[in-house]
């Protein structure tokens, strides 16, 4: 009598065939998912882009009327967060204003003391108060007020709220120009930049009658476009007294800035802006 000794002994080749046969159950679903996660990626690249890109919000025609309208200006007020950051942004439009006869307004809320000090200087914030002054002497601004307040540190002081209150009570600008706190250009950012624009558009928004326009700068939704051609010569030279940062003879690389600024909007070189009324 044979005894069975155990179940029955499947050979090889059926465990090969069952494997051939049997799929692991995610080889179908991983492809899917790959494709999946790229589509969304795609997209949100596509929105950030379309979000985050510099687009003018107007006609050429309204954006060039809204620039003619700063030019109306009498008593301009410039709120920058560091010397040179008047020059770089907007000195096409302050010297352009300065020639038309207007008061300019410059107020200053840092020495950028943290700045390049290529000239390793034991004082660089005094040495960058003199070049602002040097430059506004060339772009005729009649008026400079250095607030003094740490440099990366400006937004957090308490005093750069009472001081611009205190300038601009004094002054009673019929424009205020600064930096665009909400749509700001990319990619350069500065915790400084923004936060001096967020101040100075605060103190706007507390007044509740016959508020002056804004003209923000640095920002990537412009409706206003300021012609500075005539006066892109003095705008750089007036930039070239900042050599601490490296734009002594190095002013001129800020000239396809305002050339791109300008092709925007037809002209050679421009200044462009965000005006809130």
């Amino acid at each position: 009598m044979n005894e069975s000794l155990g179940p029955d002994i499947v050979g090889p080749s059926s465990f090969e065939k069952a494997a051939n046969t049997i799929e692991p159950p995610s080889s179908k679903k991983r492809p899917i998912a790959i494709w999946l996660i790229a589509g969304v990626l795609a997209c949100l690249s596509v929105i950030a882009w379309l979000t985050l890109r510099t687009v003018p919000t107007v006609s050429n025609a309204v954006a060039i009327e809204n620039g003619k309208r700063l030019l109306t200006a009498t008593r301009v007020l410039a709120v920058v967060a560091h010397p040179d950051d008047a020059e770089w942004y907007v000195g096409g439009t302050l010297r352009m204003l300065s020639n038309l006869g207007a008061e300019v307004h410059v107020v200053v809320a840092t020495d950028g003391e943290a700045g390049s000090n290529r000239d390793g200087v034991d004082d660089l914030g005094a040495l960058r108060r003199e070049e602002q002054l040097a430059a506004a002497e060339i772009n005729a601004y009649g008026h400079i007020y250095f607030l003094g307040l740490p440099d990366r540190g400006a937004a957090a002081a308490r005093e750069l709220r009472t001081d611009i209150s205190a300038i601009w009570n004094r002054v009673k600008p019929n424009v205020v120009l600064t930096f665009d706190p909400e749509y700001p250009s990319l990619p350069y950012l500065h915790t400084d930049h923004q936060g001096v624009g967020r101040v100075t558009l605060d103190k706007w928004h507390a007044i509740k009658a016959d508020r002056p326009p804004m003209y923000l700068w640095q920002t990537r939704r412009p409706n206003a476009a300021v012609d500075i051609s005539t006066v892109i010569d003095t705008k750089i030279r007036a930039l070239s007294m900042h050599k601490s940062q490296g734009l002594g003879q190095r002013a001129d690389r800020h000239r396809p800035f305002a050339r791109s600024a300008g092709q925007m909007f037809g002209f050679e070189f421009a200044e462009v802006y965000r005006v809130i009324r």
